[in-house]
């Protein structure tokens, strides 16, 4: 049931998906999509998850899928604090999914650039919610404080412009960490499944360059969503699943996801749950086993489920 809402910017309106389980619901989960693609790609994720009566919504952030008023507002968020605008967005949405079903626990989900909107989210209401699964992440990179003032710049001259250059270079640095070089295709990094990667491809909603209130905003969302202190205000039994592939360069190749649970654990956070498959890339629920994936993810609430 495909609907859309009001945004926080009061310019657009934010697309959005309820999976609704035919039975009664025992939980809900919102699931925030990545960069330069949109929630459609999670349909049959989110429809496996309702047949086992969790109910989901999904939604196309500012700038991605069906939530932009005109196709030049690919990749560009919005003007007046754009950061806030995305964070308070989530929250709509959550409190949406909570209108319908208010008395289940309520699960979120990030994957990518949607795992950095999750962490930020739980800073500040991590209580709203019984556990969540961050996916497709990463550890504290110094180098966004590099960036950051390059973006800023950049987002203050043009901010409705793309910006190709930047793109390539993460794209470049994302497929020099693969050890296997045989697909020729710029999103190799995304899966090790072909059909993944087509579909990626194949996608106009899919693929498109960030602009510079784009780039602006993502390294935003990294900088306060991987500092290493980043969840010192969620309590320590909060559920957290972290899934990665093995070979995934976002996470640094499953370095960054294994060092990020470590010293969550150290800091004393006792619901730390870590997945991280062996072969896999970026996107593990579109590799080619993927069903894999979706049991485990369902196992895991399931099991959070059984102890709210």
């Amino acid at each position: 049931m495909a609907k859309t809402i009001l945004s926080s910017d009061q310019a657009h309106t934010l697309h959005h998906t309820l999976y609704a389980p035919k039975n009664n619901a025992k939980a809900t989960l919102l699931i925030v999509h990545g960069m330069t693609e949109h929630s459609g790609r999670y349909e049959k994720f989110a429809q496996y998850l309702a047949d086992q009566d969790i109910a989901v919504l999904t939604y196309d952030q500012l700038g991605h899928g069906r939530s932009i008023n005109n196709a030049e507002e690919l990749g560009y968020f919005t003007k007046s604090y754009p950061v806030q605008t995305v964070l308070k967005d989530a929250v709509i949405m959550a409190d949406q999914l909570k209108s319908h079903y208010p008395d289940v626990p309520h699960f979120i989900m990030g994957h990518s650039m949607g795992s950095f909107v999750v962490r930020n989210v739980l800073q500040v209401h991590s209580s709203e919610f019984a556990g969540a699964i961050i996916m497709g992440s990463s550890d504290y990179n110094p180098l966004i404080k590099v960036a950051l003032p390059i973006a800023k710049v950049l987002n203050q001259l043009q901010p409705k412009r793309p910006n190709p250059v930047l793109a390539a270079a993460m794209i470049k640095l994302f497929n020099a960490q693969l050890k296997d070089k045989s697909s020729s295709s710029p999103f190799a990094w995304l899966a090790r499944n072909p059909e993944g990667v087509a579909e990626y491809e194949n996608d106009p909603l899919c693929g498109f360059y960030f602009t510079n209130n784009g780039f602006w905003t993502l390294f935003n969302l990294m900088d306060t969503g991987l500092d290493k202190n980043w969840a010192e205000t969620i309590d320590h039994d909060f559920p957290m699943f972290f899934v990665s592939g093995e070979n995934d360069p976002v996470g640094n190749m499953g370095k960054g996801i294994r060092k990020l649970t470590k010293r969550l654990k150290k800091q004393g956070f006792t619901k730390i749950s870590r997945q991280i498959y062996p072969l896999m890339r970026h996107e593990p629920l579109h590799e080619t086993d993927k069903q894999d994936v979706y049991a485990e993810l369902a196992s895991w609430l399931n099991t959070q489920i059984s102890q709210s």
